[in-house]
């Protein structure tokens, strides 16, 4: 677990230059990736507490965890949270920055979880939930370190770890363009997203994923009344 003036000084460092409107991901610093981020089987992951640290670069007014089942004998000792986070990002239809919330469920049981973290599930699920939540505020495609057990983690250097490349400010203009030339209401917009990417946040898209969005647009023709 880092500590708070990790968190802190992590805020400061990757906060300079930081700008909503080109901020399509993050691009953390190598000293960033020695602090919170480590290798697993699966590949590259980050500590919560990174997640935390990007969040407040953005900006976060709440975070807010429910716990929806607390563990006993009769569910297998599984707890479950759900977390809500708030924070701010750019609306390109809007052009501006407007207040935006994240939610999402965590779970731990002695099943997902090791040692000495069995024996406490509520933070457990809690933290996961948070993490989960923050990952989709941040834009950061990577399994949260919390999520894995002891084993699963690797202590390989982190110098090759590259972050997926998501959605461009010029990607959004475009999508913007055509959605205003082609009348596309909001509701239609988010309708195409989720079924084409199962999720109805432009924000999360991939910049492969946005090029798809764009062509989809593009071709897009207004059912007949």
């Amino acid at each position: 677990m880092a500590e708070e003036k990790d968190i802190k000084e992590a805020v400061e460092e990757e906060s300079k230059g930081f700008d909503y409107k080109h901020a399509g991901s993050f691009k953390v610093s190598d000293k960033f990736k020695d602090r919170f981020m480590t290798r697993s089987a699966g590949g590259p992951t980050m500590s919560v507490d990174g997640l935390v640290a990007l969040g407040h670069v953005k900006g976060i007014w709440k975070i807010d965890v429910e716990v929806l089942q607390y563990p006993n004998t009769d569910n297998g000792r599984e707890c479950v949270c759900k977390a809500v986070v708030g924070g701010y990002d750019w609306d390109p239809a809007e052009e501006k920055v407007v207040r935006v919330e994240y939610t999402d469920i965590g779970d731990a049981s002695p099943a997902n979880t090791n040692g000495q973290v069995a024996k406490a599930l509520i933070r457990m699920a809690s933290t996961r939930a948070i993490g989960r939540a923050l990952r989709k505020y941040t834009n950061i495609d990577m399994v949260c370190t919390e999520e894995l057990g002891e084993d699963d983690i690797a202590t390989e250097s982190m110098e090759d770890i590259a972050s997926v490349k998501m959605v461009d400010p010029q990607q959004l203009i475009a999508m913007k363009g055509i959605i205003q030339q082609k009348g596309i209401d909001k509701a239609t917009f988010e309708g195409m997203l989720t079924k084409t990417f199962n999720t109805n946040d432009f924000q999360r898209l991939t910049f492969e994923q946005a090029n798809t969005m764009i062509q989809i647009l593009n071709n897009y023709v207004a059912p007949s009344k």
